[in-house]
């Protein structure tokens, strides 16, 4: 008996879903490399100008009317602002874009190139009525690359990082010593040569707690109690020690920076603080609670650098203080905490 052994022939069974899924992921990469080359080539496109429209009437008939503010960084913008009732002027916080005063029946263009993406404050730097603190719109900045990005303030990296939560910002902070006579600077600078030449009053400041520590509790520290930064001052008199209390704080700030927050003073808080800081400002008399004063010893030799700093950048709950943390930046919030302290010391040269 022959046997004859023939090869078998397996039939190879077809795969019923692999060409289909080759067949989409071919559209997928097709569709996907399509849409990022679009995306590509509307990036090499100049963005088209923006034209915006505000109105400026009372804050207490909806301040600034008109467009939603939200353009693209980087796009060409046009605002153009029309005065309709009361006097007004505005600035957008961290730009350099500001106007000048706008009267009913005027218009003021302003042109400029969007900035980084974010959320800009455009605000009133006209004293308008007693809600002049509603005064305020956003400017909302896109980033081209994601236009439907969350947006956020744009604010810069704060110097300190301060316990906020433990300030008790609402809360009056009265000091128990404080200068009988306003402390010189210059003279503190005198005395702090004599006493402490090799000793730099910068890291001094850091180390008897800047931002955080009051002037009163530097007096205390200058007096020579125990656990003192500094080496007992031999012979200083009570008004000498206030003096080197004004000098430390000099040193943490520099004459331009007091000319800048000088002027930011004047035109956004003079109003209700008054020009020397005594609470007398033509304002003071709308606002829902006393006005501080500020040139007040009591008030003054209680509050912290990082007291004022956290006020000015939150506002007061109450008050009708608004918050200036989202418009000025970390320079400007900082140079107007020395200038409120110039109230206490006499800042001269």
């Amino acid at each position: 008996m022959k046997i004859v052994l023939k090869p078998t022939s397996a039939k190879v069974r077809e795969n019923p879903v692999g060409f289909p899924l080759a067949l989409l992921l071919a559209v997928g990469i097709t569709i996907w490399t399509t849409a990022e080359f679009w995306r590509y080539w509307r990036a090499t496109l100049p963005l088209q100008a923006a034209t915006l429209h505000l109105q400026a009437v009372q804050p207490e008939n909806g301040g600034w009317l008109g467009d939603r503010l939200r353009v693209t960084a980087g796009q060409p913008v046009r605002l153009v602002v029309e005065g309709v009732a009361g006097s007004h002027a505005f600035a957008i916080g961290h730009t350099a874009i500001a106007s000048p005063a706008i009267m009913p029946g005027q218009e003021w263009i302003v042109e400029f190139i969007a900035p980084a993406p974010g959320r800009y404050v455009l605000y009133c730097t006209q004293w308008c009525s007693p809600n002049h603190w509603r005064m305020r719109t956003v400017l909302e900045v896109a980033d081209p690359n994601n236009p439907d990005a969350a947006l956020v303030y744009a604010q810069e990296a704060q110097r300190y990082q301060l316990p906020l939560a433990q300030m008790n910002l609402d809360t009056p902070h009265p000091a128990a010593m404080w200068p009988k006579e306003r402390p010189n600077a210059a003279a503190g600078a005198t005395a702090w040569a004599r006493l402490w030449p090799d000793v730099s009053p910068t890291e001094a400041a850091a180390v008897l707690g800047w931002p955080l520590i009051t002037p009163e509790q530097v007096y205390q520290n200058v007096s020579g109690a125990s656990g003192s930064a500094l080496p007992a001052p031999a012979q200083l008199s009570e008004q000498e020690r206030w003096d080197v209390v004004a000098y430390l704080w000099q040193t943490q700030t520099t004459p331009q920076a007091l000319a800048t927050s000088a002027a930011l003073y004047s035109q956004n808080c003079a109003a209700c603080h008054g020009e020397s800081g005594a609470g007398d400002g033509f304002a003071a008399s709308f606002a829902p609670v006393a006005v501080p004063n500020l040139t007040d010893p009591t008030t003054a030799a209680g509050a912290s650098p990082a007291l004022y700093y956290a006020k000015i950048a939150r506002g007061g709950i109450g008050t009708g203080m608004p918050n200036w943390g989202t418009i000025f930046r970390e320079d400007e919030l900082w140079a107007l905490v020395a200038t409120l302290h110039t109230f206490l010391f006499d800042d001269s040269q």
